[in-house]
């Protein structure tokens, strides 16, 4: 059983980085297929394929000309209809997360063969992801499903209690997704302001506005320092981003640092029912490896045969 498991990991391993196609990795070199904004380290110019909404959203991001050249001549796929990269057989799929967020089936064309193993590549799932029944289920870990105790969405009614208490407040984020997410969830109540890389994507914001919504990688920015904060929310900050906050808010005494979870993300009941609509498959962990592993007895705990990797052999294997 152990190396029947081991052979299929391998093979889901070959997959992903011996083939033409690329995940969420842009080298210049292998087509790319980007799941979300923000996805992918660095958006290397080369043949990239996205979602149409993610096309669009990614035309208002301020690109260097060889990006805006390669995303004029990105190929827009659709929801649900086919198509190949070499010899894969591929579909995005809804991952319910805004700006074009997609899963991808992943699937190898073999003659006479019966594609297998089929996969489902996730980089974050929101509430409306659509489910594909499949052998594989990929998964990155999340705080809002892995960890035991898991911080509260913030809300429209945390971000309003925590203004009146002290004044301004620093949300910081990963990236433009949990940015957007954070804006439909609170902006009709809350005046939002953001990071320049942010701002193309959110329908609104407030140059004035006494909560800012900030990238993790950029805490030790310069126009960052000109600004005084009350509070700094974590948004979905694995512990060596919340190490770095925490370094950085020492200097500021009377700072406080809480933690929450991005709105609309998939919590444990939510995943659970997901992954039975998918056919109970087979799970592959990648991501922090803190929430991995907690991820990981709670999803064996509902029966669920999982393989787990950390982030020190994320690159190894993806």
């Amino acid at each position: 059983m152990a190396d029947a498991l081991a052979d299929e990991v391998q093979q889901i391993q070959a997959m992903l980085t011996r083939e033409r196609l690329a995940v969420d990795l842009c080298d210049g070199k292998r087509t790319a297929f980007l799941t979300h904004i923000g996805a992918p380290p660095r958006l290397v110019p080369g043949p990239w394929i996205a979602h149409r909404q993610q096309v669009l959203a990614l035309a208002l991001a301020n690109l260097a000309p060889n990006q805006r050249s390669s995303l004029a001549h990105a190929v827009v796929v659709e929801w649900g209809r086919e198509f190949g990269v070499g010899r894969m057989v591929l579909s995005a799929v809804a991952s319910g997360l805004p700006l074009g967020g997609s899963s991808l089936s992943m699937r190898p064309r073999t003659p006479g063969g019966d594609g297998r193993p089929h996969i489902l590549y996730t980089w974050a799932l929101g509430l409306r992801a659509t489910p594909v029944v499949c052998d594989w289920l990929l998964l990155q870990a999340q705080p809002e499903w892995a960890c035991d105790r898991p911080p509260r969405p913030l809300g429209v009614r945390g971000l309003e209690t925590l203004a009146l208490l002290g004044g301004s407040v620093l949300v910081l984020v990963q990236n433009a997704v949990a940015a957007r997410q954070l804006a439909d969830s609170v902006g009709h109540s809350v005046a939002l302001d953001a990071h320049p890389r942010f701002v193309p994507f959110l329908e609104d914001h407030d140059a004035n506005a006494n909560v800012m919504i900030w990238p993790h990688d950029a805490i030790g920015a310069s126009s960052l320092e000109r600004r005084e904060f009350s509070t700094a929310v974590l948004i979905g900050a694995p512990e060596l981003v919340r190490q770095e906050v925490l370094r950085w808010a020492a200097a500021r005494p009377k700072l406080e640092v809480v933690d929450a979870a991005c709105p609309g993300r998939m919590n444990r009941k939510a995943l659970a029912r997901y992954w039975e609509s998918c056919g109970r498959p087979k799970l592959l962990l990648r991501g922090d490896s803190e929430w991995a592993a907690a991820g990981r007895v709670w999803l064996e705990s509902l029966g669920a045969t999982v393989a787990a990797h950390s982030e020190a052999t994320q690159l190894g294997l993806f």
